[in-house]
């Protein structure tokens, strides 16, 4: 084997150590990272009001960026772009931080401040990435919005964070269409009255209003030069709305722990800096912003942006890219990969794959299957080697699952390449990741072993929500966070995750907020709603709404895609009277 192969028992002695003294464990993984000021203590308070690296300052931009510069990192590609036209840009690490002092100069110029929130409404890009980053120049804080969600929910989050500055995407293209972003955003905000600028990526945008502005006139409209902010450790970083029950809330990850977590498990999964990464989440969702925008560039590695889907103009299309710029990392999600083996080999042996090195897969649990087909058709490739007999589908790099939750920062649990490496058991999110006390527990809180429970964090963990709301509270009321999942887990540690516990919807790998989807319907046409779950082959859970009231079952369903998302399209849209719905 080519990666860090460990026994179980190997395995069990490193992550026993680590959770038997998280805070001096987390400690030295923080000393990896450069600090204006060393922290005074390393954690205090009881979660999930809990501080970590107390009175530490840090500048994340260079931890992120600056660092690079005088190495040889700093000329080579940072990021490469890929839209769906195939049209494509590439820029350095020193072009990209040239880029995001222009940008965080021009915001300065606008008001932007440390504190303030800017809100970015955008499709994978290189404008939406340095936007970000000159957001962490400038100390505010951001929220990457996914473009999948339409204006009512992006209203929504308008009102809620007030954000000083709003970045949309003027558009981009999806199966040959124009998905027309902008005209979006302005009708959201319209409906949240918000006053103040919009900077619009310009990319096919039709004239623009009194508000808005061009990327390219944000980055000359201010030469003075912006320092890297220097943050308190729990300073908010950015922030994500996740799905309760409910609706969508705001957690905040803070600066200190969450950079720290991150840099450790991006080396830890296995990203190099001699690594071209490609990872297939977009940021908006947790995956795609620790594993794309920060991760990958605190280590050097070169990141692939694709804006596209992965069947157009045909299904090789994610192949073509792992070819085509010599892809060593591939991440993606375990439905994505689902749906691919279902369309069988054949796109993928039409391209050649063997740079890979490894396959990380997140979101929804991976079926043995599923991880069988990518093993042995995407894994094998085409090259005989030492361990890999390409006609008899050998595989030869490793398939590994990993489990992540927005709440938690990082990925937790999942075989480590360059670090704790035990044996890959299929259909498994592997093991607890040293650092991260994870166990399944029953209704009294106690860990148990080959039996259903839920899925829980039994001690804090550095990138903790330094702002939350009362839903993330309510779940440490037993002492120990749990996240929502079900969970099984094995004598020998490995950690199956076997969907929600509570009400939130899982499809196709995104969290979904039933009780967002009731609001909507309540206050939109004045019907009352239930949105119910059930199992689907393809996207692991669907939706059924029931409801009662004049409107068409059509209207509704057409709301839904267009107003509030496409993934939340119900599979049936139900019109009856509501007891008969509980009968």
């Amino acid at each position: 084997m080519r990666w860090k192969a460990v026994s179980p028992e190997e395995y069990r002695k490193i992550y026993l150590e680590s959770i038997r003294d998280p805070f001096s464990f987390w400690e030295r993984e923080a000393r990896r990272l450069k600090w204006a000021r060393v922290w005074s203590r390393v954690y205090e308070g009881s979660p999930p009001r809990a501080k970590w690296f107390v009175c530490g300052l840090i500048d994340a931009f260079y931890n992120i960026i600056g660092k690079h510069r005088d190495t040889w990192v700093w000329h080579k590609p940072a990021l490469i772009y890929e839209n769906e036209a195939g049209d494509a840009r590439v820029i350095t690490y020193s072009e990209l931080d040239a880029l995001t002092r222009r940008a965080a100069s021009g915001m300065k110029a606008l008001g932007v401040k440390p504190g303030d929130w800017v809100l970015i409404y955008s499709q994978p890009s290189i404008e939406a990435t340095v936007a970000a980053l000159a957001s962490v120049r400038i100390g505010a804080p951001f929220e990457m919005m996914f473009t999948g969600f339409g204006y009512y929910e992006l209203a929504k989050r308008i009102k809620d964070t007030k954000p000083r500055l709003i970045f949309v995407s003027g558009g981009y293209t999806r199966r040959g269409r124009r998905v027309d972003v902008l005209s979006t955003a302005r009708r959201a905000i319209e409906a949240a009255r918000y006053q103040e600028e919009v900077v619009v990526i310009e990319e096919g945008a039709p004239a623009l209003r009194d508000n808005e502005i061009s990327f390219q006139r944000l980055l000359s409209m201010s030469n003075t030069p912006v320092e890297g902010f220097v943050a308190p450790s729990d300073h908010p970083l950015f922030g994500l709305h996740v799905a309760y029950q409910d609706d969508y809330k705001l957690i905040v990850h803070g600066t200190g722990g969450y950079l720290v977590q991150t840099y450790s498990t991006s080396t830890w999964i296995g990203i190099r800096p001699r690594d071209t990464y490609f990872c297939t989440v977009w940021p908006g969702w947790i995956t795609g912003i620790t594993y794309v925008v920060f991760g990958p560039l605190m280590i050097g590695a070169t990141v692939v942006l694709y804006d596209g889907g992965p069947d157009h103009p045909t299904w090789d299309r994610w192949w073509r890219i792992i070819e085509d710029y010599a892809v060593t990392i591939f991440l993606t999600t375990s439905g994505a990969l689902h749906i691919l083996s279902k369309r069988g080999g054949d796109a993928v042996r039409s391209r050649n794959v063997d740079t890979l090195k490894a396959i990380l897969v997140t979101a929804e649990p991976l079926y043995p299957e599923t991880w069988h087909w990518t093993y042995t058709i995407v894994g094998t490739g085409k090259t005989p080697m030492i361990d890999s007999t390409p006609d008899r589908l050998t595989g030869r790099i490793p398939v590994v699952n990993l489990y992540i939750q927005s709440e938690l920062g990082t990925f937790v649990t999942g075989n480590l390449i360059n670090y704790t490496f035990p044996p890959i058991a299929p259909g498994s999110a592997g093991t607890p990741i040293p650092g991260f006390n994870i166990a399944v527990v029953n209704d009294r809180g106690e860990p148990v072993v080959n039996s259903i429970g839920k899925l829980a964090v039994l001690s804090p963990w550095p990138a903790m929500p330094v702002d939350y709301p009362l839903e993330y509270e309510e779940k440490w009321r037993q002492g120990y966070y749990e996240t929502g999942d079900y969970g099984y887990a094995t004598s020998d540690g490995y950690i199956y995750v076997l969907g929600r516990a509570d009400n939130v919807a899982k499809v196709s790998g995104y969290r979904l907020s039933p009780g967002a989807l009731e609001k909507a319907l309540a206050e939109v046409f004045g019907v009352k709603a239930r949105v119910l779950r059930v199992r689907d082959e393809d996207r692991f859970e669907s939706l059924i709404i029931e409801y009662e009231g004049d409107i068409e079952p059509d209207i509704i369903r057409s709301f839904i895609k267009t107003s509030i998302s496409p993934i939340a399209e119900p599979r049936e849209v139900i019109k009856r009277s509501m007891h008969a719905a509980h009968r």
